[in-house]
């Protein structure tokens, strides 16, 4: 790999050799270009890349509830190719970064549905066909004082070429973190957020979307012994992970208290 400037712009490139066993060997290259002016940068990059099957997906059956998930051991490796553009903004305490993104992938490793019965459902490993993600990234980012605010948020539009969904992606996701520190102590909290999904390939089960609350808080009791405190999903919200076809579902409240002892 390596990389040029010419003033504001600089180009890059790489190139990766990689063989899977039995005679699959793939080469991976990507390149871009970036601009800076000022406050301002603006990017863009293609690449190519494969991913070879694990040794659980070409050996390892699982059951979950009556979901029977078969492995394939005559997997072949995916492929994709992408390219992204964005743009990025920096302004003191200010940070924010937009980027859309085109992915086409070949031979995805899904679990494709043989037989739905009242008491069994069978799938297995397999390639699909082809496959495309495209969408939006974006985040911000604001310190004042002692407070810190992040936000992020990412489209992702991912389909089979027959149209259905990829299962167990969202077309929506977000999350917010808001932070306060003072000397020696942080209070944090964030909230993540996802919309509707499905759990299978032929878009049967949906998956309700859901909003989760997380917060923490440390305190520094003397330059080795600290406090800690977190609270998951502090609403206590019931929702939806899975279907075997019995519903399936997140953590609930949890929480912890802890101290913690650093050697220095």
């Amino acid at each position: 790999q390596g990389a040029v400037a010419f003033g504001p712009m600089r180009l890059f490139g790489g190139l990766r050799g990689s063989d899977a066993g039995n005679g699959t060997a793939f080469w991976s290259p990507s390149g871009g270009v970036t601009v800076g002016l000022e406050r301002w940068r603006f990017r863009t990059t293609a690449y190519r890349a494969f991913r070879a099957p694990t040794l659980n997906e070409l050996y390892r059956q699982f059951r979950v509830g009556n979901a029977l998930t078969l492995a394939n051991p005559d997997l072949k490796p995916e492929t994709l190719r992408g390219v992204e553009a964005g743009v990025d903004f920096t302004a003191g305490t200010t940070r924010v970064s937009l980027t859309a993104f085109d992915n086409r992938l070949d031979a995805l490793v899904t679990n494709v549905t043989l037989s739905v019965t009242p008491t069994l459902i069978t799938r297995q490993r397999a390639n699909a066909g082809a496959t495309t993600a495209r969408g939006l990234e974006a985040n911000v980012m604001k310190r004042w004082g002692g407070w810190r605010a992040e936000a992020s948020y990412l489209l992702a539009d991912s389909r089979y070429a027959a149209g259905p969904r990829v299962p167990q992606i969202p077309r929506h996701q977000g999350s917010a973190l808001l932070t306060w520190t003072h000397k020696r102590t942080l209070v944090s909290g964030g909230l993540r957020a996802a919309s509707l999904q499905f759990e299978d390939d032929l878009n049967n089960y949906l998956l309700p979307g859901f909003a989760v609350l997380h917060l923490t808080a440390r305190q520094e009791l003397t330059q080795q012994l600290m406090a800690t405190f977190a609270l998951e999903n502090a609403l206590g919200r019931v929702y939806a992970v899975g279907y075997s076809p019995t519903v399936l579902t997140g953590a609930p409240r949890l929480w912890r208290v802890g101290l913690r002892w650093t050697i220095r």
